[in-house]
Parts: C-alpha cells; sequence; structure tokens
C-alpha cells in the first residue's frame, strides 16, 4: 500500500536531507540532545529566521526516531519568536534569539498564564507552576508572567541554574518546572507589560509544533502498519480498508497544519487554526497507532520494539501538546461562545469582552433565574427550596431540574448571570479608547451603581458570596463550575484594578496600591444591596442621581484630598491597617 507524503512546498531540501540525516542517527538515552550541537539553531535564530513550513517539516521527520530533539527544536522555536518579536518592541535588541527552553505559558485548566508576577523595587518576583518544554542543556528558561497588580504580562529570560527554578523532568523533554525567585531587570524581555501578543502567539507555535510532532508519528505508526499488511491477498483486506481511513484523516490533519503553517508566515491570528491542526494531528495520531498495533498483532512480520518506540515518542510529544481538552475549549470557544466568558478566557489566555447572550436567555431559563434570585435574597440559602421557587413560578420542581441540576447549580447560576450583566455593561467603559482613565473609572463607578439599583435581587444574591454558602457542601462538579464562577468574579474586580493602575501611573490618582483600593469602592457601591429599595414614584432620574452621588463619593475617596494630621490614631501604617 503505497502513498505518497510529500513535505510543504516551498521547503529547502537541504533542511530536509539534513534532518533525514539526523533522524538516521540513533538517539542517545544517556544524553540529552543538543540543538544547537545539531545544527538545528541557526532554523530559528538570527535575524531571518525559517519559515513556520520549513520548521515544522524538520520537527516531523525528526519526531518518531529523535523524539527529545524534536521536543528540543520546537521548544526553542517558539522561545525564538518570542524573543524576536519582544526585542523589536525597543529600538536596541536585547540579546541574540539563542536556543532556549520554554515553560508552558498558559494554565490548560483555566486558561490563564502559569506564572505571575510582582515588582520588587527595581527587581520582579517570578512565581508559579508549568509545563517544562525543551531540553537544551544549560540554556534558559522562558517564562511568561502575569501581573498580580495589572492586567498585563511580561516575559523573562531566566537561568535554569538559579535556585529558584526547579524541575521534576522524568523523561528527556518533559516535566514541571516550579519558579519562585527575583530576578533584575536585565531577565525581563522587552517592555514590562507588553509580553501578551508574544505570549499568546509562542502559544500557538507550540500547537503547531505539536502538530507537526503527532504527524511525525503518524507517517511513522502508517510505515509499521502498512508493513504488516499481507502481500498474497486478491483483495484488499480489513485492515488494508481500516488503514486507507486513516490515512484519508491523516491527510486532512496534514493539509490543516500547512495552511496554519502559512497563516503563520503571514503574520495571521492563528490562535484558532493552531487549535484544530493539533486537535486533528492528535486525533490522526491515536488512530494510526491502534491501526499499527492491531496489524502487529495479526502479522508475523511486525517489528513490537519500533510500536514501543512509537509509543514512547508519542507520550514525550504529549508535552508539547497539552491536553486535548484545553485545545477543545479554545476551538469550541471561537466556534460557539458559551453564556460564560471563562471558555472563552481560556481560549485566549487573557480575559476579554464576555459573550453578551447572557442579556438573551431563553425566556424559561430567565424565568427561573429571576425568580431564584429573589427567593435567595427574601431569604436565606438555606430556607430557600426548589419547590418554593417552582411554586412563584407556577411550575414543577422538575421544570427546574430540566435546566439546573441542585440548588447549588441554580445558586451559582443566578450568581453567574449578575456577574455577566456587570461585565458586559462595564468593560467596554474600562477599554474605551482615548478616555482618560480616571474618566473611565468615574463611569465604571456609576455603571456599577446603576446595575446594583437595576437588578437589585441579583447583586444582593452577588453580594452574599459564594463561598459561605456553598463550600464543604458540593461535589467535585459543582466544585469545578463554582471555581469558574470566581474566575468570572476575579476578572470583573481585575477591570477596576487595571483602571486603577492605569489612572495612577497617569498621575491622575496619587500613589496607592490599585487592589487595595478596589476594595472600599465596591464595598461603597455594594453596600446599596443593604439599604437600597425603590421608592414609590421614583424615576430613572432619581437613580441616574444617587448613582452619580456614589460615584462621585469613591472617586473623592481615591483622590486622597483628605490627609489626617500627624499623631491622630488614623496615622497608622496602611499596610498594618490592613492586616487588622
Amino acid at each position: 500500500m503505497t502513498l505518497s507524503w510529500p513535505s510543504a512546498p516551498g521547503v529547502p531540501a537541504r533542511w530536509l536531507a539534513h534532518a533525514r540525516r539526523l533522524a538516521a542517527q540513533p538517539e542517545d538515552a544517556g544524553a540529552l540532545p543538543s540543538v544547537a550541537q545539531s545544527g538545528l539553531a541557526a532554523l530559528c535564530g538570527g535575524q531571518q529566521p525559517s519559515p513556520p513550513a520549513t520548521l515544522l517539516a524538520v520537527i516531523e521527520i525528526l519526531s518518531a526516531p529523535r523524539p527529545a530533539l524534536s521536543a528540543a527544536l520546537a521548544a526553542a522555536w517558539c522561545a525564538a519568536a518570542a524573543m524576536g518579536e519582544l526585542a523589536a518592541t525597543r529600538a536596541r535588541r536585547e540579546r541574540p534569539a539563542a536556543a532556549a527552553n520554554l515553560a508552558e505559558a498558559l494554565d490548560p485548566a483555566s486558561g490563564r498564564p502559569a506564572f505571575l508576577t510582582r515588582a520588587e523595587g527595581r527587581s520582579w518576583r517570578v512565581q508559579g507552576e508549568g509545563r517544562w518544554i525543551g531540553s537544551e542543556t544549560g540554556a534558559p528558561l522562558l517564562v511568561f508572567a502575569h501581573h498580580t497588580e495589572a492586567d498585563a504580562v511580561s516575559a523573562f529570560l531566566l537561568p535554569v541554574d538559579a535556585p529558584g527554578i526547579e524541575s521534576d523532568r522524568t523523561g528527556p523533554a518533559s516535566g514541571t518546572a516550579r519558579v519562585d525567585l527575583s530576578v533584575g531587570p536585565g531577565h525581563l524581555l522587552g517592555a514590562a507589560g507588553q509580553a501578551r501578543d508574544a505570549m499568546l502567539r509562542s502559544d500557538a507555535l507550540r500547537r503547531l509544533a505539536a502538530a507537526a510532532q503527532a504527524n511525525g508519528v503518524t507517517l511513522a505508526a502508517y510505515a509499521q502498519a502498512a508493513g504488516a499488511l499481507p502481500l498474497d491477498d486478491a483483495s484488499p483486506s480489513l485492515g488494508a480498508q481500516e488503514l486507507a481511513v486513516c490515512a484519508s484523516a491523516f491527510a486532512a490533519a496534514r493539509a490543516l497544519l500547512h495552511e496554519a503553517a502559512t497563516a503563520a508566515h503571514a503574520g495571521q491570528n492563528i490562535r484558532l487554526p493552531s487549535a484544530m491542526a493539533l486537535l486533528s494531528a492528535g486525533e490522526s495520531a491515536e488512530r494510526m497507532l491502534a491501526a499499527a498495533m492491531k496489524s502487529a498483532g495479526a502479522s508475523p512480520l511486525a517489528d513490537p520494539a519500533a510500536l514501543q518506540a512509537l509509543l514512547r515518542a508519542r507520550h514525550i510529544h504529549q508535552a508539547t501538546a497539552g491536553t486535548q481538552e484545553a485545545q477543545t475549549v479554545l476551538l469550541a470557544g471561537g466556534i460557539r461562545p458559551s453564556l460564560s466568558p471563562t471558555a472563552s478566557r481560556t481560549s485566549s489566555a487573557m480575559p476579554h469582552a464576555p459573550n453578551p447572550r447572557t442579556a438573551e436567555l431563553p425566556d424559561r431559563v430567565a424565568e427561573i433565574l429571576d425568580a431564584a434570585a429573589d427567593a435567595f435574597t427574601q431569604q436565606t440559602y438555606d430556607a430557600t427550596t426548589l419547590d418554593q421557587i417552582g411554586d412563584a413560578l407556577g411550575v414543577t420542581k422538575g421544570s427546574i431540574y430540566h435546566h439546573y441540576r441542585s440548588k447549588a447549580h441554580l445558586f451559582t447560576a443566578v450568581y453567574q448571570r449578575a456577574l455577566e450583566m456587570n461585565i458586559a455593561t462595564v468593560e467596554p467603559i474600562a477599554r474605551q479608547p482615548g478616555a482618560r482613565a480616571i474618566d473611565r473609572l468615574y463611569r465604571m463607578a456609576y455603571a456599577h451603581a446603576m446595575q446594583v439599583m437595576k437588578h437589585l435581587s441579583y447583586q444582593r444574591v452577588a453580594v452574599q458570596g459564594l463561598e459561605s454558602h456553598l463550600m464543604g457542601r458540593i461535589n467535585e462538579e459543582q466544585r469545578a463550575r463554582l471555581d469558574e464562577v470566581i474566575s468570572l468574579r476575579d476578572h470583573y474586580e481585575e477591570l477596576f484594578v487595571s483602571v486603577l493602575t492605569q489612572a495612577i501611573e497617569a498621575g491622575e490618582l496619587p500613589r496607592q496600591n490599585p487592589r487595595l483600593a478596589a476594595k472600599p469602592l465596591f464595598g461603597a457601591i455594594n453596600w446599596t444591596t443593604m439599604w437600597y429599595q425603590p421608592r414609590p414614584g421614583e424615576t430613572a432620574a432619581d437613580r441616574e442621581r444617587l448613582a452619580a452621588h456614589l460615584a462621585t463619593f469613591v472617586l473623592s475617596g481615591l483622590t486622597q484630598a483628605y490627609q489626617p494630621a500627624a499623631g491622630t490614631q488614623a496615622d497608622a501604617p496602611a499596610d498594618a491597617a490592613h492586616r487588622h
């Protein structure tokens, strides 16, 4: 069964020949492969790095016979691309784009950066845990870290022998990187807080590399399976027919990867194409490996040791690929965003505008949520039953169970909708271009106050919080959903913290801790849920005046116009007051 699998058009023949020579050499299990020593560093370094198609072709050729070298090249390529992009953000280049190891940029579970950073004077504290990708001995580790005090990402090139870096790599090119160290500005790549785009592109390139690795394993598995087929059958065997189906799926997966590589070379956004290419390549590899093992079991011509080597190579490359679930969520979010922006955040790594479809819920679902919000605020969570909510709607409890599996699920949904309505209203203000940060902050506070009065029952549930009601009495599935909604709450607070930070940096507000300053801002407005009640004859203008008063009040507090006299009881260190 002969089929041709040519490389992508335009790949230089010299690199294909060089990769095949390397593939023919046995991989020394006792030594980590070196991208530099193999002559492959020139592919991804220098002023004119090779096009993605060339890198992916080499990675594919090395994938099965030299899996660790393939993984090291993938990491070096992604790191070099990010370093080149970040160095270009300044007038001078920071450093040559040498081969480096790569720490996983995004946590597959949350879609957020796996590492955090905060400023410590002229230094930076970098902390977190993520997969270690690559095996370049002595090469630095590229880490993307999210700022704890602002919605921004910075990139750091860290020495692997630093005391604050640990790795439990169990194989030649996989494991976990744990980072907790303070580094100087010399380890910062590009401008502080300006690495988000580089992070997302590096993450997408990592997916392309992982897809190429999966394709390389698929090609080798195909050769194994085809070689084990009987030669004297008058008509194609069932094994040959099954292999034909696998080959067709592989051809489609390979075409997807070539298209994504072309888009990457053109500078296009490849977040979704890279996820699609990786999912297709991963599924194709699993199917072809299964077909190869099945053929091997029925043929005396099979080479079990070769199949075991392929399985080991696939395992190594899965460290580069990450979880299939993370790619599925990313792709699904692009095809049809969910009601919750959590999935969207998983796909884009950083929070953006939530899906406004929450305002367009089906009538029955909206009615259930409205009735539940009223019930939860008129009585306690414990005292509320689904029967009571059903009675208020004139439906049975079973009708509610059709949409929500438990009271905890319903309570979380009410809380989620409150946050989604707030985010849909406030986030466009926070991201409005051309407006001063302090003016945006005022309008955000005003909009939040209006939301409190407009959706009072929902906002009362939101102010009650989730943890006090649900922690300790929910199952693992419910806890996962609870974590998603808590992440949504953190995103909403982060909108205010980010604009506060911008106002402080612009000199529009005095120097202060923006995260700490957001607490009394929310406290003053959210307390409205405790005392506000619509009055007979109250008009929209009355609510607007009240919202303007609250927004002016919190902004006045942030300007710190009043300073207590020295020696007064209130004149205590801010951090000491916060501790108490």
